[in-house]
């Protein structure tokens, strides 16, 4: 009798010490400290690093825009006007902006400028311009009082992607418009606008897939 009553005595004592010192005996949680810490490290990892973003880049390989070519085309005929520039060879790894500016006299260069890195091409001056076709095209360019990039100021939205056309033209009034082309963030269409040369209204705006 005297052993067992000895045993109950002596755990009913150790109950009560650890009550005293309040502690208790660990219990089996079923998860380990190690897949805690793992956890831990792969939210931490998670929460690093830049967000992702909203939309896919329009045109990722045309680092130099349009603005560009349209400088350097200028500052290599002195004195001219803008015409047109397109962006071509899209699907290419190194595409090209074409440009035309008019000279003093109507007549038109061609300068191209890689749309990358934007380094000059070469500028030529095309075959068969006449002395009419020189006077239409300086008609045509005294005409517009808006500059280019103010027109693409008036046409950009919040689905505004690249421009990747811009255009002076004769609309069916026989007035002179801009008509700018925007490849937008969807790559599978482009916004044709037509922008008044002279009051900056916007006449028209076209949804297409691109040239």
């Amino acid at each position: 009798m005297t052993g067992p009553l000895t045993s109950t005595t002596d755990r009913r004592r150790a109950r009560s010490t650890r009550r005293a010192r309040g502690t208790r005996p660990v219990r089996g949680t079923g998860v380990s400290a190690l897949a805690v810490a793992g956890a831990l490290l792969a939210t931490g990892a998670a929460c690093e690093g830049p967000p992702p973003s909203p939309h896919p880049e329009v045109l990722p390989q045309v680092e130099a825009p349009y603005e560009r070519a349209v400088r350097m085309a200028l500052d290599e005929v002195p004195g001219s006007r803008l015409v047109s520039v397109t962006l071509r060879r899209v699907s290419d790894p190194r595409p090209v902006w074409y440009t035309r500016v008019a000279a003093r006299d109507g007549t038109l260069h061609a300068v191209r400028v890689e749309a990358v890195h934007g380094r000059l091409l070469g500028t030529a001056v095309p075959d068969g311009q006449s002395a009419a076709d020189k006077e239409r095209v300086a008609t045509l360019v005294a005409s517009a009082k808006v500059l280019p990039e103010a027109a693409v100021e008036q046409v950009k939205g919040p689905e505004f992607g690249k421009v990747s056309g811009i255009r002076l033209e004769w609309d069916r009034r026989h007035e002179a418009v801009w008509r700018v082309e925007v490849t937008t963030v969807r790559r599978d269409d482009t916004q044709t606008y037509l922008v008044d040369a002279v009051t900056k209204d916007v006449l028209d705006r076209r949804t297409g897939s691109p040239a």
